[in-house]
């Protein structure tokens, strides 16, 4: 069910990008005005959801995920009806508040139901849901907007969300109150060492070390994951002038193999652990190849001026490497997500989720503006995707500076709520300066 909803909810994301050839003419919007939508989403995502992590570990996963799910959905469905610039912001807005619940709840749902040896490949598991709405968004997006119109398209979508709800209802249920988990597995879940029930504040969140670190790396390389996710329709239309059939052929496979990093970096990392690396250690080494697994990337906005590479139309070349990228990505966001759950005590781990995940759109939403910026002046990508293409390995020399040993922090010391605010007040002030 959390990977249904996954899938869901980047289904919902996605489709925005993928119908930006169908829209922006009559709309009237600037490479910059994309921008902006894009921003929209990620600040509303990112700020809501550092609170929703909170309110997530206080009234369960049911309720939590069930609600968040209801708005984002409504959400999608209030695209059809937007007229101009501000209306498409609004509702991108709502859209990320309504989405923000997602990865929380689903990080809080692999630690409750797996033990920790076991916790990166469910996390891979449920992450390919992403890749999955990513693929199927280009399939239904353009296959809808060219038949009936890029309206509609938003309230399929939504529509198809709204399925899910009823089984999320009826079947969910922790491991404790669920009919279906026996002693034994129940044992098995529980086989990592015991923590006490209590709520993780927000001075005592980030009084942890590694929080800090791990915000970072995921501000750095989450950036270019939304700018795959955001920018590459229009890339491929405005660059190598595709059609809308080679966009619904193009962009599923990148999301394919993004499918397969998932699980694979998941599993890799697992792997290292079950034959007696240290947790950190394996963790890192598999992020380290998924960061030089990126790095081709840096190359891709150049073969715009290249007809073919040994042969092979250039075209299919950018789709091949960004596709190696977003499946790099995905292993490498596997295994920081794990790494959340390796050192935030177990009662604050959707708030961890969600307070990183916030700190992340920080940056995502600085990219986007360079993007936007870059794209309108220059006309050219070359710039974005070779920044696309360092920051892993920039990202992970600083998880390595703030997280150099990986263990559980035990959550009992507070930090200065106030120096942190100031923190993340100059962090909004640099990016509406941007």
């Amino acid at each position: 069910m959390v990977f249904y909803a996954m899938t869901v909810n980047y289904l919902d994301r996605s489709v925005f990008s993928l119908l930006v050839p169908f829209f922006e003419n009559e709309l009237r919007l600037s490479p910059t005005d994309l921008a902006l939508l894009n921003v929209a989403f990620s600040l509303s995502y990112g700020l809501t959801m550092a609170f929703v992590g909170r309110a997530i570990d206080r009234v369960g996963i049911k309720r939590g995920l069930g609600a968040c799910f209801m708005i984002w959905n409504v959400a999608s469905i209030a695209h059809c009806f937007v007229g101009g610039l501000g209306s498409f912001a609004f509702v991108r807005g709502l859209l990320g508040i309504g989405e923000s619940g997602m990865y929380p709840s689903a990080v809080k749902t692999a630690t409750e139901w797996f033990p920790q040896r076991e916790r990166a490949t469910a996390n891979g598991i449920f992450n390919a849901g992403a890749n999955m709405g990513a693929f199927l968004a280009p399939i239904l997006g353009v296959a809808i907007a060219t038949t009936f119109g890029w309206r509609v398209c938003f309230v399929i979508t939504g529509v198809i969300g709204l399925l899910w709800f009823p089984f999320w209802k009826w079947l969910y249920a922790s491991p404790a109150e669920s009919p279906r988990v026996s002693e034994a597995e129940l044992a098995h879940i529980h086989s990592d060492p015991q923590e006490p029930v209590a709520t993780l504040s927000f001075a005592q969140l980030f009084a942890i070390r590694p929080i800090y670190g791990l915000a970072v790396a995921k501000a750095l390389s989450d950036a270019p994951w939304w700018f795959y996710l955001t920018w590459m329709p229009k890339f491929l239309t405005d660059q190598f002038k595709v059609s809308p059939a080679f966009m619904a052929v193009a962009i599923p496979v990148i999301y394919v193999i993004a499918d397969v990093g998932s699980v694979l970096g998941g599993w890799a990392s697992s792997r290292l652990i079950a034959q007696g690396m240290e947790v950190g250690r394996a963790r890192k080494i598999t992020m380290f190849g998924a960061a030089l697994a990126v790095t081709p990337v840096m190359l891709v906005g150049w073969l715009v001026d290249v007809p073919n590479v040994v042969g092979i139309p250039s075209v299919l070349v950018a789709v091949a490497i960004t596709a190696i990228a977003a499946g790099a990505h995905q292993g490498w966001s596997a295994n920081l997500f794990t790494l959340i759950s390796d050192t935030v005590p177990k009662h604050g781990i959707a708030l961890a989720v969600g307070t990183i995940n916030g700190f992340s759109m920080i940056g995502v939403s600085a990219f986007q503006f360079i993007v936007g910026r870059v794209v309108q002046n220059t006309g050219s990508y070359v710039i974005p995707f070779v920044l696309a293409g360092t920051l892993y390995l920039i990202a992970l020399f600083f998880l390595q500076l703030m997280v150099p040993k990986v263990e559980r922090s035990e959550g009992k010391r507070t930090a200065n709520l106030g120096v942190v605010g100031l923190g993340v007040a100059a962090l909004l002030a640099a990016l509406f300066y941007l």
